[in-house]
This record gives C-alpha cells, sequence and structure tokens, in this order.
C-alpha cells in the first residue's frame, strides 16, 4: 500500500513566458519532480521506507491572488493506514515556491502568507513546511523575526547576486537526517538570489562580544533549528527543523536553461548591463556537461524533501558506500 501524500504548493510567482511554455506553472514543475522522487525511492534499495512506497498528488494555490488552503483543509489527526485508501485526505505539507518579489515587501498578500505560515506552524504540528528561495526567506522572516528576542533577518545581501552552481557545504548534522544528501557535499543546486537571511545587527555585535570574552562567538539559531550549510557568500543556504520546517536558499526545481532564462529575464526588467547578465549566465551554464544532463544534486535534493513531507527525516543509521553514517549524539531530537 502506498504512503500517500497530499502536497499544497503555493505558487508565490509565475514564471517568465519562455518558461512557462516549456515547464508550466512552478506548482506544476514541482508536481513533477516530487512523484518522480517518490518513483525513485518506492524502488531504490538503499533507503529503507518506515511507511511503505511513496506516491504524491499536489494541489495548487494562488497566494498573490489571496488563495491559500483552507485550514480545515490541513492535516489535524495522526495518518492511519486506512487514509491511504480512497478520496485523497488532508494536505500533508505546504511548499511555497520562489518569488521574484522580497519576503519584505508590504505587499499584502506577502503579510497574509506570512500569518498563514506563522499559523500553520502554531497550530497545525502534523503538517510540514517547505520553502524555496523566497519561500526560505519568508519562513525565516514569519518564524525566527519578528520578536524582540529575534536574531534573524532577511536583507538584500551586500554581495549582490549569487547565480547559477555555487558549492553548499552540508552540516553533518543535517545530513544524518537525509540519506540521499550524504554523498553530495559540497552540495550543488542551481542559485538565483539577491536576498538571504542574515543574523540582525544586534545578534552580530552579541556574538562579537562574546567571542571577546572567549565564549562561543557564533550567532546560532535556536534549539531545534539548524543551518543547513553554507557558501561561500551566503552563510544560511537553508533552515531546518527536524519534522516541521525544511527550506532551500537554491531552487533544486531549476536546471541551466530554466535558471539561464529567468536571470535574462530579471537582467531586462532591472535593465543589468550585457556584461553582467553574460557573467550571470556563465556562472549558471557551468553546470552543464556535453552530451549529459545537468551536473547537479537537484535529484537528491527533491529525495530529500519527499522525505521530509513524508515522516521519514528520522536521525538514524544510513546505509553509505563506505560503511554506516550515524548521526552524531548531539544530534537535535525530532
Amino acid at each position: 500500500m502506498a504512503n500517500r501524500l497530499h502536497v499544497a504548493v503555493l505558487d508565490a510567482d509565475i514564471p517568465c513566458l519562455s518558461i512557462y511554455a516549456q515547464r508550466g506553472l512552478y506548482s506544476s514543475q514541482f508536481r513533477v519532480l516530487l512523484q518522480n522522487a517518490a518513483d525513485r525511492l518506492s524502488k531504490s534499495g538503499n533507503v529503507q521506507l518506515q511507511n511503505g512506497p511513496l506516491a504524491v498528488h499536489v494541489t495548487a494555490f494562488d497566494p498573490v491572488g489571496g488563495t491559500l488552503p483552507p485550514l480545515e483543509c490541513l492535516r489535524a489527526m495522526p495518518r492511519s493506514p486506512r487514509s491511504n485508501e480512497g478520496p485523497l485526505g488532508a494536505i500533508d505539507a505546504i511548499l511555497i515556491t520562489g518569488s521574484a518579489h522580497s519576503a519584505y515587501d508590504p505587499y499584502p498578500w506577502i503579510i497574509q502568507l506570512q500569518s498563514f505560515i506563522q499559523t500553520v506552524h502554531a497550530n497545525y504540528p502534523l503538517v510540514k513546511i517547505f520553502g524555496s528561495c523566497f519561500g526560505h526567506q519568508l519562513i525565516a522572516q514569519a518564524l525566527l523575526s519578528g520578536s524582540a528576542a529575534s536574531t534573524f533577518r532577511v536583507e538584500h545581501s551586500t554581495e549582490g547576486f549569487e547565480m547559477g552552481i555555487q558549492p553548499i557545504i552540508l552540516d553533518p548534522s543535517f545530513t544524518a537526517y537525509f540519506p540521499p544528501l550524504v554523498s553530495p557535499n559540497p552540495f550543488r543546486i542551481q542559485l538565483i538570489h539577491g536576498d538571504q537571511v542574515v543574523p540582525t545587527a544586534e545578534a552580530k555585535a552579541a556574538a562579537a562580544a562574546a567571542a571577546a570574552s572567549a565564549s562561543a562567538g557564533d550567532v546560532s539559531l535556536p534549539v531545534p533549528w539548524m543551518n543547513i550549510g553554507s557558501s561561500a557568500v551566503c552563510p544560511i543556504q537553508g533552515l531546518y527543523n527536524p519534522g516541521r520546517v525544511l527550506s532551500y536558499q537554491g531552487h533544486f526545481e531549476f536546471d541551466a536553461w530554466t535558471n539561464r532564462e529567468l536571470c535574462q529575464e530579471f537582467g531586462r526588467r532591472a535593465n543589468w548591463p550585457q556584461a553582467t547578465v553574460a557573467s550571470y549566465v556563465e556562472s549558471i551554464e557551468r553546470s552543464l556537461v556535453p552530451g549529459q544532463e545537468d551536473n547537479d544534486d537537484s535529484k537528491a535534493a527533491a529525495e530529500a524533501v519527499l522525505l521530509f513531507f513524508a515522516g521519514e527525516d528520522q536521525p538514524k543509521s544510513f546505509p553509505i558506500a563506505n560503511g554506516m553514517l550515524t548521526p552524531p549524539l548531539d544530534s537535535p531530537a525530532g
């Protein structure tokens, strides 16, 4: 019997025309990737699924137009074996796509979506939340900022845009939960963003003072949150709260062609110099290998998201090529 997952994908933007003509809405792109990941994981001999083979149904919503999943449709009771029989069940997971907008833009739909994330996280613990790029940043803004004690915020990067394939060093405490992500380190998925999640100025000052007094000087995420990893110019490449929240700064849903089309559209809208666009495109296409698919880790990234949605992201010993990987003893509890 398949472990059927009902995923609500919230389209926080629409693709530019060339991408839409070839791939459809972002929700459609995520549907294809997640369903393909379900097929791979269900047939894999390397990952033992505790709740049976996976199947995914995606329902798309339009938050920009004010359409969000009704709260009464979210999962409020644990699933039973019978929930995998008969009609489609309650929504098990929320996925927030990328967007050309910024999380801090004062549009009513962004404010409404942020409030929705807070409501789901506070009142529906059985519903998983995932965000890609803009979705990652809005999750951070909704759940890790906005209070006097908050230590993180979303702001425009002083480094400018991070484009294409940039090596991301994953944190072992994160990869311990996900067999598909054990090998890809550095982790390689397409990036296209000018904003990022950063510590607040107050948190940086406190960390500097702590370092000066020989205490721990890093700005830490509140337990049980963790940073999935970092690149050279973006210290927080994703967030993970075991069993509750996962986000990527990058786009596992983008291949080099999609990212190139979007980059050129961004350049047209913002009137970027041609030399700048050409440099960004070169970074994006660096992953291409003649005669092969994009040389990135998008499949592993999609599989990790699906394991998270399915509740299979529990720390345990995972088989890898050279023996067993055992999560560190100080891994946060799920």
